[in-house]
């Protein structure tokens, strides 16, 4: 390694190491904390470069630093911590990795990690299926003071359970939604669908035949507890992803690589349609009225905005007509209720601004991250991005895409 080469275990304790944080009670906090060692080798390194339009993502954390003034309980400001934890280290991840070496962390090696990484998601979602009511006690939640874990969503992040556990009034059934290693099945999802580019990547590229088998056989391995989170939204976004990546490789000319990505999509809708989960997922829509319910919160969330247009609320409040709280239910409306609509406008102009420039690859393989890129400009809709790793794997593939002139 070169002397002025960025050291890679930091990003490997971040992507591999995931399941030991998540153990301790830690997962919400390792972007922060793998950032620290990241930020402080970017310092004694010096030079550290960043893109083009970073400065929109910039002004967008100082907008969001802004609004904890609006914060007027300490249960908030515990919130608060922890997403703006999850907004700062991956703004260090990104600065990391845009400024490591090509020889040193090329496009197949960042991959990797996010592969490992879904590796530990699809596992947790065999956990979750298997041993849906378990539960972690975790080292963090015994020494953390009662007042914090009277928090609700705090007491989620540093307490883990396996699954939620549904049973909306008068259904027919039980819903046992798989969630681990992440505190709710959105999450879950979430991670699940943005990870997959970079599944696909794998596959499709030259490499060892063993390890594309083996990824393949987990691929499909993946869909029983893929397929057990009910998740419409992962669905939906895996769909319009591989069809876009299906058009995008056909316009390259590659029609091999089209091929399977419609012999994947084929694979998925007749695994869906033969083991009744569409059928299961129409059950459940109906007895829990979810769409009623995003509906009415989103509406809530853009009224709350109204109120406080520059600045938010800081974090997000109770409900007045849900059991829930408003700014929940998709980043998009979170952004719009915690920080207000400038930090709204400036986090979606650097989200889109990314998929934007991201769109014309030089290799098939740079093409993935862009996927990825374009999968969560919509998916912010409907998905939170700040209680995993979902802004890390993001901003990771973006910045290898950005930085990276060859696969």
């Amino acid at each position: 390694m070169r002397s002025r080469d960025l050291p890679l275990w930091p990003l490997y304790a971040l992507f591999a190491g995931f399941p030991l944080w998540w153990v301790l009670g830690l997962g919400a906090f390792s972007p922060l904390l793998c950032s620290l060692p990241m930020a402080a080798a970017l310092v004694i390194r010096g030079r550290i470069r960043a893109p083009r339009g970073f400065g929109l993502w910039l002004l967008f954390l100082v907008m969001m630093l802004i609004a904890a003034t609006q914060l007027d309980t300490a249960g908030r400001l515990a919130g608060f911590a922890f997403r703006s934890a999850t907004y700062l280290g991956a703004t260090v991840v990104f600065l990391y990795v845009y400024n490591c070496s090509r020889d040193r962390l090329p496009i197949r090696r960042v991959a990797g990690l996010a592969v490992i990484l879904w590796v530990w998601v699809v596992l947790g979602g065999y956990l979750g299926y298997l041993v849906p009511y378990g539960e972690l006690s975790t080292p963090l939640e015994r020494v953390l003071p009662e007042s914090l874990l009277s928090n609700e969503y705090v007491r989620q992040l540093v307490h883990p359970t396996f699954a939620e556990i549904q049973a909306p009034w008068g259904s027919p059934q039980v819903f046992e939604r798989p969630s681990a290693p992440f505190p709710y099945t959105n999450a879950w999802g979430s991670h699940y669908a943005l990870l997959m580019p970079f599944v696909f990547m794998i596959l499709f590229s030259e490499g060892s035949r063993r390890l594309k088998i083996g990824i393949g056989l987990l691929a499909v391995a993946s869909l029983v507890p893929a397929f057990a989170t009910l998740n419409r939204g992962m669905i939906l976004a895996l769909s319009a992803g591989l069809v876009y990546a299906a058009l995008r490789f056909a316009a390259r000319g590659r029609k091999g690589l089209l091929a399977g990505l419609a012999g994947a999509l084929i694979v998925a809708a007749v695994a869906a349609s033969t083991t009744g989960v569409l059928d299961t997922i129409g059950t459940r829509t109906d007895y829990s009225t979810t769409n009623v319910g995003r509906q009415t919160v989103y509406l809530e969330a853009f009224r709350g905005a109204l109120e406080s247009p520059v600045l938010g609320h800081g974090a997000p409040r109770p409900s007045e007509t849900l059991g829930i709280s408003v700014g929940t239910q998709g980043h998009f409306w979170n952004l719009m209720f915690s920080y207000g609509f400038p930090a709204l406008i400036l986090f979606c102009l650097a989200l889109w601004g990314l998929a934007w420039r991201t769109r014309r690859p030089r290799s098939d393989a740079l093409l993935w991250p862009h996927v990825a890129l374009v999968m969560a400009s919509f998916m912010i809709f409907y998905y939170g991005f700040d209680g995993g790793l979902q802004l890390v794997i993001l901003l990771t593939g973006a910045a290898a895409a950005l930085r990276e002139p060859l696969a």
